[in-house]
């Protein structure tokens, strides 16, 4: 199985609807448009907690380094500025 059908399985068993609602949409335009470090990190994250991931998201905490370019564009797409 390859890194990309590993990814969207993962997605599909996320722990909060919250994750779940996000990464779909982001999914969506991601897999077709990303560089293989990019998939790498992604792959990564959504392996890290939904309640962190969605606290990086909103602004409530501060997004590792290592994701804020992943974090950023999850952001840009669902137009939250928070």
């Amino acid at each position: 199985m390859n890194l990309l059908n590993k990814i969207e399985y993962r997605l599909k068993y996320r722990s909060t609807k919250e994750m779940d609602l996000i990464f779909r949409k982001f999914w969506v335009d991601f897999k077709e448009n990303h560089t293989k470090n990019e998939l790498t990190i992604f792959n990564d994250l959504i392996h890290e907690d939904d309640l962190e991931i969605y606290n990086w998201i909103i602004g409530f905490s501060k997004t590792p380094k290592y994701y804020y370019k992943i974090i950023s564009r999850i952001r840009l797409q669902l137009n939250f500025t928070g």
